[in-house]
Protein backbone atom coordinates (compact mmCIF):
# COMPACT_ATOMS: atom_id res chain seq x y z
CA UNK A 1 0.00 0.00 0.00
CA UNK A 2 1.36 2.97 -0.92
CA UNK A 3 1.45 6.15 1.73
CA UNK A 4 2.34 10.10 0.78
CA UNK A 5 5.62 10.46 2.67
CA UNK A 6 5.36 13.82 4.63
CA UNK A 7 7.18 14.86 8.20
CA UNK A 8 4.85 15.12 11.02
CA UNK A 9 3.11 18.49 10.85
CA UNK A 10 3.08 20.92 14.01
CA UNK A 11 0.12 21.88 15.56
CA UNK A 12 -0.20 24.29 18.83
CA UNK A 13 -2.65 25.09 20.81
CA UNK A 14 -4.98 28.03 18.86
CA UNK A 15 -3.82 27.01 15.11
CA UNK A 16 -6.03 25.65 12.49
CA UNK A 17 -4.85 23.40 9.64
CA UNK A 18 -7.09 23.48 6.61
CA UNK A 19 -6.12 20.87 3.95
CA UNK A 20 -7.61 20.41 0.70
CA UNK A 21 -7.30 17.09 -1.47
CA UNK A 22 -8.28 16.36 -5.12
CA UNK A 23 -10.43 13.22 -5.26
CA UNK A 24 -11.10 11.45 -8.85
CA UNK A 25 -11.96 8.47 -10.76
CA UNK A 26 -8.82 6.87 -10.33
CA UNK A 27 -9.72 3.05 -9.54
CA UNK A 28 -6.24 2.42 -8.05
CA UNK A 29 -6.54 5.06 -5.26
CA UNK A 30 -9.93 3.59 -4.56
CA UNK A 31 -8.73 0.16 -3.91
CA UNK A 32 -5.83 1.42 -2.21
CA UNK A 33 -7.26 3.23 0.32
CA UNK A 34 -10.38 1.21 0.71
CA UNK A 35 -7.79 -1.31 2.83
CA UNK A 36 -7.04 1.61 5.80
CA UNK A 37 -10.90 2.20 6.18
CA UNK A 38 -12.95 0.81 9.44
CA UNK A 39 -15.84 -1.17 9.34
CA UNK A 40 -18.18 1.28 9.72
CA UNK A 41 -16.55 3.44 6.91
CA UNK A 42 -16.21 0.35 4.57
CA UNK A 43 -20.35 -0.27 4.95
CA UNK A 44 -20.97 3.43 4.28
CA UNK A 45 -19.28 2.84 1.52
CA UNK A 46 -21.04 -0.46 -0.06
CA UNK A 47 -24.65 1.60 0.30
CA UNK A 48 -23.75 4.36 -2.30
CA UNK A 49 -25.58 3.17 -5.76
CA UNK A 50 -22.89 4.90 -7.90
CA UNK A 51 -19.28 3.86 -7.84
CA UNK A 52 -18.34 7.41 -8.98
CA UNK A 53 -20.20 8.66 -5.60
CA UNK A 54 -18.65 5.47 -3.71
CA UNK A 55 -14.75 5.99 -4.90
CA UNK A 56 -14.82 9.41 -4.04
CA UNK A 57 -16.43 8.63 -0.49
CA UNK A 58 -13.60 6.16 -0.03
CA UNK A 59 -11.19 8.59 -1.24
CA UNK A 60 -12.18 11.18 1.18
CA UNK A 61 -12.11 9.17 4.12
CA UNK A 62 -8.78 7.48 3.06
CA UNK A 63 -7.10 10.65 2.77
CA UNK A 64 -8.53 12.41 5.89
CA UNK A 65 -7.33 9.11 8.06
CA UNK A 66 -3.51 9.12 6.49
CA UNK A 67 -3.45 13.41 7.22
CA UNK A 68 -4.55 12.52 10.62
CA UNK A 69 -2.31 9.76 11.21
CA UNK A 70 0.37 12.58 10.15
CA UNK A 71 -0.66 14.16 13.38
CA UNK A 72 -0.67 11.37 15.77
CA UNK A 73 2.47 9.53 14.59
CA UNK A 74 0.35 6.26 14.23
CA UNK A 75 -0.72 3.86 11.28
CA UNK A 76 -3.76 5.69 9.42
CA UNK A 77 -5.79 2.07 9.92
CA UNK A 78 -5.07 1.89 13.35
CA UNK A 79 -6.82 5.32 13.64
CA UNK A 80 -10.40 4.80 15.94
CA UNK A 81 -13.50 7.03 15.30
CA UNK A 82 -16.45 7.14 17.28
CA UNK A 83 -19.68 9.76 16.98
CA UNK A 84 -21.28 11.88 19.37
CA UNK A 85 -24.79 11.81 20.17
CA UNK A 86 -25.68 13.81 17.49
CA UNK A 87 -23.86 12.08 14.78
CA UNK A 88 -20.58 14.11 14.42
CA UNK A 89 -17.80 11.92 14.25
CA UNK A 90 -14.31 12.22 16.27
CA UNK A 91 -11.25 11.03 16.86
CA UNK A 92 -11.10 8.61 19.69
CA UNK A 93 -7.65 10.07 21.32
CA UNK A 94 -5.14 7.53 22.26
CA UNK A 95 -2.65 7.80 25.98
CA UNK A 96 -0.53 10.52 25.52
CA UNK A 97 -1.55 11.66 22.48
CA UNK A 98 -3.07 14.54 20.82
CA UNK A 99 -6.43 15.80 21.76
CA UNK A 100 -6.98 16.64 17.74
CA UNK A 101 -10.60 17.95 16.61
CA UNK A 102 -11.48 17.36 12.92
CA UNK A 103 -14.03 18.20 10.45
CA UNK A 104 -14.31 16.72 7.11
CA UNK A 105 -16.63 18.04 3.98
CA UNK A 106 -16.40 16.99 0.26
CA UNK A 107 -18.20 18.26 -2.98
CA UNK A 108 -18.14 17.28 -6.25
CA UNK A 109 -14.12 15.95 -6.89
CA UNK A 110 -12.96 18.71 -3.69
CA UNK A 111 -12.25 17.05 -0.35
CA UNK A 112 -11.33 19.12 2.70
CA UNK A 113 -10.34 18.37 6.19
CA UNK A 114 -10.13 20.86 9.23
CA UNK A 115 -8.27 20.05 12.09
CA UNK A 116 -7.53 21.80 15.70
CA UNK A 117 -5.95 21.04 19.07
CA UNK A 118 -8.78 20.44 22.35
CA UNK A 119 -11.15 22.82 20.63
CA UNK A 120 -14.37 21.91 18.19
CA UNK A 121 -14.23 22.91 14.53
CA UNK A 122 -16.37 22.49 11.58
CA UNK A 123 -15.78 23.09 8.01
CA UNK A 124 -18.55 22.72 4.59
CA UNK A 125 -17.51 22.87 0.98
CA UNK A 126 -19.72 22.73 -1.74
CA UNK A 127 -19.35 23.01 -5.42
CA UNK A 128 -20.95 26.38 -6.70
CA UNK A 129 -23.42 25.69 -9.64
CA UNK A 130 -27.04 26.42 -10.67
CA UNK A 131 -29.74 25.45 -8.06
CA UNK A 132 -33.10 26.20 -8.97
CA UNK A 133 -34.14 25.25 -5.85
CA UNK A 134 -32.22 27.61 -3.83
CA UNK A 135 -35.04 29.57 -2.54
CA UNK A 136 -37.29 26.83 -1.74
CA UNK A 137 -34.13 25.05 0.33
CA UNK A 138 -33.77 28.58 1.79
CA UNK A 139 -36.91 29.41 3.16
CA UNK A 140 -37.29 26.05 4.75
CA UNK A 141 -33.43 26.36 6.27
CA UNK A 142 -32.82 29.86 6.79
CA UNK A 143 -34.16 32.51 8.59
CA UNK A 144 -36.21 35.10 7.47
CA UNK A 145 -34.57 37.89 7.08
CA UNK A 146 -31.28 36.05 5.49
CA UNK A 147 -34.24 34.62 3.20
CA UNK A 148 -35.62 38.16 2.01
CA UNK A 149 -32.44 39.36 1.47
CA UNK A 150 -31.39 36.18 -0.75
CA UNK A 151 -34.82 36.96 -2.47
CA UNK A 152 -33.63 40.79 -3.70
CA UNK A 153 -30.72 39.39 -5.45
CA UNK A 154 -30.97 36.98 -8.63
CA UNK A 155 -29.27 35.46 -10.98
CA UNK A 156 -25.40 34.76 -10.40
CA UNK A 157 -25.35 37.23 -7.14
CA UNK A 158 -28.12 35.11 -5.76
CA UNK A 159 -26.77 32.19 -6.47
CA UNK A 160 -23.15 32.89 -4.80
CA UNK A 161 -24.86 34.56 -1.85
CA UNK A 162 -26.60 31.42 -1.25
CA UNK A 163 -23.64 28.96 -1.33
CA UNK A 164 -21.17 31.21 0.75
CA UNK A 165 -24.18 31.66 3.40
CA UNK A 166 -25.17 27.59 3.39
CA UNK A 167 -21.20 27.03 3.97
CA UNK A 168 -21.37 29.32 7.07
CA UNK A 169 -24.46 27.91 8.43
CA UNK A 170 -23.34 24.39 8.17
CA UNK A 171 -19.81 24.92 9.43
CA UNK A 172 -20.88 26.45 12.40
CA UNK A 173 -23.33 23.82 13.41
CA UNK A 174 -20.83 21.34 12.63
CA UNK A 175 -18.13 23.07 15.05
CA UNK A 176 -21.35 23.03 17.64
CA UNK A 177 -21.45 19.18 17.03
CA UNK A 178 -25.21 19.24 16.89
CA UNK A 179 -27.64 18.00 14.10
CA UNK A 180 -27.80 20.13 10.81
CA UNK A 181 -31.56 19.90 9.29
CA UNK A 182 -32.71 20.99 12.94
CA UNK A 183 -30.42 23.69 13.64
CA UNK A 184 -29.29 25.64 10.42
CA UNK A 185 -32.84 27.90 10.85
CA UNK A 186 -31.31 29.02 14.31
CA UNK A 187 -28.32 30.77 13.38
CA UNK A 188 -28.56 34.24 12.05
CA UNK A 189 -25.71 35.95 9.61
CA UNK A 190 -25.84 38.64 8.15
CA UNK A 191 -25.80 38.94 4.53
CA UNK A 192 -23.14 41.56 2.68
CA UNK A 193 -23.12 42.03 -0.67
CA UNK A 194 -19.00 42.69 -0.60
CA UNK A 195 -18.27 40.86 2.29
CA UNK A 196 -18.38 37.48 3.97
CA UNK A 197 -21.43 36.60 5.86
CA UNK A 198 -21.25 37.26 9.51
CA UNK A 199 -22.73 35.43 12.24
CA UNK A 200 -24.78 37.76 14.70
CA UNK A 201 -27.13 35.78 16.68
CA UNK A 202 -28.27 32.00 17.79
CA UNK A 203 -32.15 32.23 18.93
CA UNK A 204 -31.52 35.89 19.14
CA UNK A 205 -28.82 35.80 21.34
CA UNK A 206 -25.80 37.42 20.00
CA UNK A 207 -23.13 35.95 22.55
CA UNK A 208 -22.22 33.09 20.36
CA UNK A 209 -21.59 35.21 17.93
CA UNK A 210 -18.68 36.70 20.43
CA UNK A 211 -16.89 33.02 21.30
CA UNK A 212 -16.95 31.86 17.35
CA UNK A 213 -15.45 32.65 14.27
CA UNK A 214 -16.12 31.88 10.35
CA UNK A 215 -13.95 32.23 8.18
CA UNK A 216 -14.65 32.01 3.90
CA UNK A 217 -12.42 29.99 2.25
CA UNK A 218 -12.60 29.86 -1.33
CA UNK A 219 -10.19 26.07 -2.33
CA UNK A 220 -10.31 26.02 -6.01
CA UNK A 221 -11.93 27.68 -8.98
CA UNK A 222 -15.76 26.63 -8.53
CA UNK A 223 -16.00 26.07 -4.74
CA UNK A 224 -16.72 28.26 -1.50
CA UNK A 225 -16.11 27.07 1.94
CA UNK A 226 -16.23 28.37 5.72
CA UNK A 227 -14.42 27.17 8.38
CA UNK A 228 -15.84 27.71 12.41
CA UNK A 229 -14.32 27.46 15.50
CA UNK A 230 -14.19 29.35 18.90
CA UNK A 231 -11.85 31.61 19.69
CA UNK A 232 -9.37 32.28 20.01
CA UNK A 233 -7.72 31.41 16.46
CA UNK A 234 -3.96 32.24 16.51
CA UNK A 235 -3.50 31.14 12.96
CA UNK A 236 -5.06 29.67 10.26
CA UNK A 237 -2.85 27.66 7.74
CA UNK A 238 -4.00 26.26 4.07
CA UNK A 239 -2.48 22.87 3.18
CA UNK A 240 -2.67 20.39 -0.52
CA UNK A 241 -2.58 17.00 -0.04
CA UNK A 242 -1.83 14.77 -2.94
CA UNK A 243 -0.40 11.18 -3.49
CA UNK A 244 3.18 12.57 -3.18
CA UNK A 245 2.25 13.89 -0.26
CA UNK A 246 1.87 18.16 1.12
Amino acid sequence: MTHPCVDRPSLSSGEIHVWTARVDNNDHATADLLRILGEEERTQAAQFSFERDRGRFIQSHGIVRQILATYSGVDAATLTFARNRHGKPYLVPRANGPNLQFSISHSGNCCMLAVRLDHSIGIDVEKVRDLPQAMNIAQSYFTPGETRVLAALQGVPQRDAFFALWTHKEATVKGLGISLAANLGRLEFQLDPVRSPRLIAWDGDQSLAQRWSIRRLDPSPGYVAAVASVHPIRSLTLRNWNHTGR
